[in-house]
This record gives C-alpha cells, structure tokens and sequence, in this order.
C-alpha cells in the first residue's frame, strides 16, 4: 500500500509541476504564496515548514519571489532582524492563478471518482495523516 501511495505521490508532483509551469513557479513557490496568503506572520522556519523546504531553502525562495515582486519584505516594527514576508498585489494575482492550475490537478486526479467516494477518500487520508502524525508525536 505504501507503494501505491508512493506511485500516487509522484504522479501528484508531476501534475503539479506541469500546472504551475506556465506560470513560473515550483510547487514550493506556490505553496509559500499559499501560507503567506493566510496573513500569518510566520517566521522563516515556519513559512519552510509550510512549504516543503529546509530553512535554508526558505531564503532564496523569498528572494526569487521578492525578485519577481511577488512579495515584499520589510524590517518588524517591533525591531529585531526579522523581515516578515507579504504578499503584493502582483503576489495575490498569481497566486490565484496557482489556485485555478491546482483546482485543474485536483478535478484531474478525482475525476473518475464519485461525489461519495471523494468524500470517503477525503476521510480516509485525513485519518492515515493523523495516524502517522500521532505516532510521531508519541515517539
């Protein structure tokens, strides 16, 4: 079984890539425009977690995402070093655009599924992710 979710996975990548491609983005750079769309001031670490990536990887996905002005990022006002990242008009543009490319993926990858049985699968995954959420956290 894990194999076949393995198989699902990389298949899932791959449509994925494929859809943000026209727009100029990794899954990664998408799923950054996701968490900061959110309005969450998320630290460095925090944004990488939501995107997939180590922290060191965090920074250069800001700076190619500053690059394009799709975000802007500008000192705390409470002072410190951080620079908390926000989307820019241009930001939010794109990222619906990511939204239109996934929703493709989504009805793609459902699409010879019923309405049951998206919700049943819905139910089952969120149920396998707590199982082995859960069990991380035991350890």
């Amino acid at each position: 079984m894990a194999w076949l979710f393995r198989q699902v996975q990389s298949a899932l990548r791959r449509a994925t890539e494929e859809a943000l491609a026209p727009l100029d983005l990794t899954p990664s750079q998408a799923e950054l425009l996701s968490a900061l769309a959110n309005g969450s001031r998320l630290s460095n670490a925090g944004l990488a977690r939501a995107a997939f990536v180590t922290p060191q990887s965090m920074v250069e996905l800001l700076r190619s995402l500053e690059t394009r002005g799709l975000i802007v990022r500008r000192p705390d006002p409470s002072g410190g070093r951080a620079m908390p990242a926000e989307l820019t008009p241009q930001g939010a543009r794109q990222l619906l655009a990511v939204h239109l490319a996934m929703r493709a993926v989504e009805d793609r990858l459902l699409r010879d599924l019923e309405p049951d049985e998206r919700a049943r699968l819905r139910q089952l995954l969120e149920r396998c992710l707590a199982s082995l959420t859960e069990s991380r956290i035991i350890q």
